[in-house]
């Protein structure tokens, strides 16, 4: 009578090598399902391509007046000579690079045969980004049009919140939120990492900018440019190496 193989686990296996397999599946389970790097190149590149639009034509005033622009500005930044464009670009930007991750994580889950659920990153990127475009409005109202004890109480949040998006950096704010919750949902260190970094790139940038009392002429045209810039190496550094990674131990 011949014998079938067994499925079942070895009975000579102890219960703490039992679980030392378990826990080098659940380890290989994970690692196959990450695919944070396109994300990290993706976002950083759209920066990199929005570069032209941060430049202005002329030496940049240290205070530029507000614009009457449309409220996607928002978006773009209401010091910046090319808020408009700038805001057109990163509401296509943001919710195309939201979409694009969303299938590119989708087309690998199903190659892979295990796959992260970005539901609530996608749905965090795209609400960043209609946030994005309403919250200045709102806190310009907030600061301009309420009485003196609303508004003073409430500067110390509204003033460095403006200041993000008068410089055109709230969608580096909106991609690091986004990234924030990818990192939850990948239970990735590395990808922790990166995010933490970048966040505290763009955080420590505006900073800056808020805390340096600018005189006429101190900016030049090309200030919110390396301003808006200085993240985006974070991110491709970042997508690099785990790119790099996942390909040494996949082959």
């Amino acid at each position: 009578m011949s014998e079938r193989p067994s499925t079942a686990p070895n009975s000579k296996d102890t219960p703490g090598e039992l679980l030392a397999s378990v826990a080098t599946l659940r380890r290989r389970t994970r690692v196959a399902r990450h695919a944070y790097w396109l994300p990290l190149l993706l976002f950083g590149l759209l920066m990199a391509v929005a570069a032209p639009l941060y430049v202005e034509s002329v030496e940049s005033p240290a205070l530029r007046a507000n614009q009457d622009n449309p409220a996607l500005t928002g978006l773009g930044g209401d010091f910046l000579e090319r808020s408009a464009a700038l805001g057109w670009y990163w509401l296509v930007a943001l919710i195309g690079g939201y979409l694009l991750s969303l299938w590119w994580y989708r087309w690998h889950g199903v190659r892979v045969g295990v796959q992260t659920p970005t539901r609530a990153y996608v749905i965090a990127g795209i609400a960043g980004t209609l946030i994005g475009i309403v919250l200045p409005i709102a806190l310009r109202f907030l600061l301009l049009n309420t009485a003196t004890v609303v508004s003073n109480g409430t500067s110390w949040a509204t003033m460095p919140l403006l200041g993000i998006s008068n410089r055109g950096m709230f969608p580096h704010l909106v991609i690091g939120v986004g990234l924030l919750v990818l990192a939850r949902l990948e239970r990735s260190r590395g990808l922790t990492a990166v995010v933490v970094c970048y966040v505290a790139a763009v955080v420590l940038v505006n900073i800056y900018f808020e805390t340096t009392d600018f005189a006429p002429g101190d900016l030049s045209r090309f200030s919110f440019l390396l301003a808006a810039l200085l993240p985006a190496p974070i991110l491709l550094v970042g997508g690099t190496i785990a790119l790099l990674a996942r390909n040494r131990k996949t082959s």
